[in-house]
């Protein structure tokens, strides 16, 4: 009888630990898909992104701070890992002062570009500099940040040494540059770069660029996305952030011409926040845009190649940069 009691609750426990290994399995697969979010926020950028490993980021923070702060909140996000300011224009870095003055942010990615006269991206940097365990960092380009050992995230370009200027191309062409990889997939986002810099990258990463999704550098200016710069990465869909009726008549005709000449689906922030999920690997569906199943895989390189001295010789904006600052 007693043989038989413990048999009974071996198969009890067995039970047990099968199905909590399964609620586990569910729950760790539920988390090991990478979340985007491209924000509204006006005519303005801010991308938020929740990692497999269940990192989160955010991507500069538009131009007012209620935007992404009702954004983040509706989300139930009280800390962010990473923290990123693209480049210093108000349009990208004014909502962060919220976001530093009402969530925990860990850590602060930043370039050495300063814009001669403003004075309010110092006082984003100040806050970071105060903000209780934050680090600021400032990656250089071909560096690989280590945010999530499944998702490969590369730095293809950006200002690492100081670069003091009020001419706002000069400024736009400092714009941290990141591509996420992730399950066959890749989301590269461009900041405000402009044509020089896409240029410059198509020439050192080559077919390394090609993405599904592309975060359209400038809001669709006509000076950025270049047809050949396009033609390296392939998007299968285009998002562009952008305000309604803006003064600077984002996007423009010439650039969303040569975007659509792509083939590719192109989601505008002006009808609301766009989401992507790449889904976890083996899960038998390919990502989602908006809940809907909008593109199928294509061929692209995981880790771009990356040759420092390709990029000192060949990067057209670092040159202009380097005049600029009289190096």
């Amino acid at each position: 009888m007693e043989a038989m009691k413990q048999a009974a609750h071996g198969d009890i426990m067995k039970t047990v630990l099968a199905c909590l290994a399964l609620v586990f399995f569910s729950a760790s697969t539920a988390r090991a898909q990478l979340n985007a979010y491209f924000v509204n926020v006006g005519q303005g950028d801010a991308t938020y992104m929740e990692l497999p490993n269940g990192a989160n980021l955010l991507i500069d923070g538009g131009p007012s701070g209620e935007p992404i702060y009702q954004f983040l909140k509706a989300r139930g996000v009280t800390k962010i890992d990473h923290v990123v300011l693209t480049h210093p224009h108000s349009d990208h870095y004014r909502g962060l002062k919220k976001v530093f003055a009402a969530f925990d942010v860990k850590n602060f990615y930043d370039t050495k570009a300063e814009n001669k006269d403003a004075v309010g991206d110092n006082n984003l940097r100040e806050l970071a500099n105060a903000e209780p365990s934050c680090r600021t960092h400032f990656p250089e380009v071909g560096a690989n940040l280590d945010w999530d050992r499944r998702v490969t995230i590369k730095v293809l370009n950006s200002c690492t040494e100081p670069v003091i200027s009020r001419d706002n191309d000069v400024i736009n062409n400092c714009s941290m540059v990141l591509r996420f990889y992730y399950n066959g997939h890749a989301i590269l986002n461009m900041g405000d770069a402009e044509a020089s810099v896409e240029n410059a990258m198509a020439k050192i990463f080559k077919s390394g660029l090609s993405s599904t999704y592309l975060k359209i550098g400038h809001h669709g200016s006509r000076y950025s996305s270049t047809d050949k710069f396009l033609a390296r990465v392939q998007p299968k869909v285009a998002i562009i952030s952008v305000g309604q009726d803006n003064t600077y008549g984002h996007p423009h005709k010439e650039s969303l011409d040569r975007i659509r000449a792509t083939g590719a689906q192109i989601f505008f922030t002006l009808t609301g926040t766009q989401s992507l999920t790449i889904p976890a690997p083996g899960k038998g569906i390919g990502p989602l845009m908006n809940g809907e199943l909008e593109v199928v895989g294509v061929d692209m390189t995981e880790t771009p190649a990356f040759n420092m001295e390709d990029y000192t010789q060949q990067s057209i904006a670092l040159q202009q940069l380097n005049e600029s600052t009289g190096k």
